[in-house]
């Protein structure tokens, strides 16, 4: 264990030097929560009141995961918010297809399906350079990580579901938020290696963000970090903690509204020393640490919450939705599919 940890730190020295730079440069242009919200006044946005988790009831507050529509409440809320509306939508989706055909030689040969490039716009509340910036991102990341786009396995990725590794919750929470648990405890990397972990996170997080709702809404994310260490330790690679940083913060076009991070153990002390200097200021005000389990009801209705967290849900089993999101046409158009050529 010794001279695992001392690799450990090792690594993540040279993490920090290579990437002190970009450290430094969101350090400098940081802006502070309160400015963010006087620049949002002054531009004439709206801030949408705060529905209570103690009070909220399935059917009134609380919809499904797998919701087919936008309720009214929300579409003003992407309005508010996103500054989403119908001419912008048409005007946004013309300008960034216009970007993707002929300004970039990466994108130009790549289709995009509109609900895969309205996850950017509305993301970057349709401001189409920084949406294209962060796209570009994207299609990076599968040229450099191409497996984990490809070589997708239903019969291994349920593992997930069977095993209560990764789970999107039935329910979302009162504010629309979809919910994603990860239990690390469950999780035996001899069984489900690593790179199919990295592979079933990625597929959870863009395929449930093709629903209107988690665009708008975003995701609130739970932790659950109980751990072996000699388990799952030696994954904590600062090469790991950063693909998992940069996949989910700079390229996928989510907003993450909390982080909950619960039965913090030996295993989280150590990814923490090193991914702590990833997160932006915004990330980590966003990030709870709980004591117990059941402070999660301070956060979330206790209707959408599994027992194990004081919560009444009793099967959170979404096996249906994973494979209706493996279908082999949406594996195909996972990150944008080839142009096809007329020869």
């Amino acid at each position: 264990m010794t001279n695992c940890m001392l690799n450990f730190y090792l690594n993540c020295v040279y993490l920090l030097k290579d990437h002190r730079r970009k450290f430094l440069e969101i350090r400098i242009t940081k802006i502070s929560f309160i400015d963010i919200k006087k620049k949002r006044q002054n531009r004439g946005h709206i801030i949408m009141g705060i529905r209570d988790p103690t009070t909220a009831k399935i059917g009134e507050e609380i919809f499904p995961f797998e919701i087919e529509i936008v309720p009214e409440y929300f579409r003003k809320k992407a309005e508010a918010e996103l500054l989403d509306t119908t001419d912008r939508r048409v005007q946004g989706l013309r300008e960034i297809k216009e970007l993707v055909k002929v300004n970039d030689e990466h994108t130009k040969n790549i289709e995009f399906d509109d609900d895969f490039l309205l996850q950017y716009l509305r993301v970057r509340k349709y401001n189409v350079a920084r949406a294209f910036t962060q796209l570009k991102a994207l299609v990076a990341l599968k040229k450099k990580h191409p497996l984990m786009f490809t070589n997708f396995s239903y019969d291994k990725t349920i593992k997930t579901v069977f095993d209560k590794i990764i789970s999107m919750l039935p329910w979302r929470c009162q504010d629309g938020c979809a919910i994603l648990l990860f239990e690390l405890d469950n999780w035996i990397p001899e069984e489900f290696p690593v790179e199919e972990f990295k592979r079933a996170y990625l597929l959870y997080l863009l395929e449930s963000l093709r629903n209107p709702m988690t665009q708008i809404n975003g995701f609130k994310v739970i932790y659950d970090l109980k751990s072996n260490p000699l388990r799952h330790l030696k994954l904590c690679t600062p090469e790991n903690l950063y693909l998992l940083y940069h996949g989910t913060q700079e390229c996928i076009a989510a907003r993450y509204k909390e982080v909950h991070l619960v039965n913090l153990s030996i295993t989280f002390k150590a990814a923490w020393f090193i991914v702590k200097h990833f997160l932006t200021d915004k990330l980590k005000q966003r990030t709870i640490f709980h004591k117990t389990p059941e402070t999660l009801l301070n956060y979330f209705p206790k209707s959408v919450l599994p027992k194990q967290y004081g919560g009444d849900l009793e099967s959170y089993d979404m096996s249906s939705w994973l494979k209706n999101a493996m279908a082999p046409e949406k594996l195909a158009a996972l990150g944008g599919r080839p142009k096809q050529t007329n020869d």
